[in-house]
């Protein structure tokens, strides 16, 4: 009998050990996509931009510690459905499919989409992305959905990084690639030859993503609602020229 009872105790800590290293967890493991410039970058090897900021400042709001682990963006979202990360803090827009896949915290910035193209070569609205146009964007994003609905007779080409994308553009691979406007504005500035032209308006904004009934979500809401009230979100954006 004494060791079925010992069995049992065993059984009723570990489990109790399991609930008390989730909910006093010091870390938040963030998974990103570090190819976003202003939101997520590197620079001289070290990952920055807005969503790093933000990340930290919730993170820390919460009494934890932000970690980041880079990747593709579906791939951080995929990723999110395991163990090896708690969030996703990458332009994640809030659209109806995905509040069903994941928990999306409040929204704390909304975006338009642009197409960014060779200026000897415009694709400077929804019209121009006709049949026969190679239009490009990262694989999983909104962009994706967009380009399907809005340029159905384009040929869609989805890429994993937006610097492959800029890249092949370049090369005159593809004709233009839709980012989102902050996006395009770097992109441009750092390549001269470059355009670009605000083609839709997002009717969602960007929200952190936490995989289903996360015990995160309530605090990351606070947090964002603290900074929005205290100024902090605002100061945050024209650090990052938003």
């Amino acid at each position: 009998m004494n060791w079925k009872i010992c069995a049992i105790l065993s059984g009723v800590m570990l489990l109790l050990s399991g609930c008390k290293d989730e909910k006093s967890s010091d870390v938040i493991k963030f998974g990103l996509s570090a190819d976003y410039p202003p939101f997520e970058y590197y620079e001289n090897g070290e990952l920055k931009g807005f969503d790093v900021d933000l990340a930290h400042m919730v993170a820390s709001e919460m009494g934890k510690k932000a970690e980041f682990e880079d990747m593709g963006f579906n791939a951080a979202l995929v990723a999110l459905n395991g163990d090896s990360i708690q969030a996703v803090i990458s332009t994640v827009t809030s659209t109806p499919e995905r509040r069903k896949n994941y928990d999306l915290s409040k929204c704390y910035y909304a975006e338009s989409l642009a197409t960014v193209y060779n200026k000897k070569e415009p694709y400077a609205t929804t019209g121009a992305l006709s049949k026969g146009v190679n239009v490009a964007c990262q694989l999983g994003t909104t962009m994706e959905l967009w380009v399907k609905k809005q340029a159905s007779d384009a040929n869609l080409i989805l890429m994993d990084k937006n610097p492959e994308m800029i890249e092949a553009l370049k090369a005159d691979q593809i004709d233009c690639v839709v980012v989102d406007t902050v996006q395009a504005k770097a992109f441009c500035a750092n390549n001269p030859g470059l355009s670009y032209s605000v083609v839709a308006q997002t009717d969602e904004g960007y929200a952190i993503a936490f995989k289903k009934q996360s015990p995160l979500k309530d605090g990351a809401n606070a947090a964002i609602k603290k900074f929005e009230k205290n100024g902090d979100l605002e100061k945050l954006k024209a650090k990052w020229q938003l």
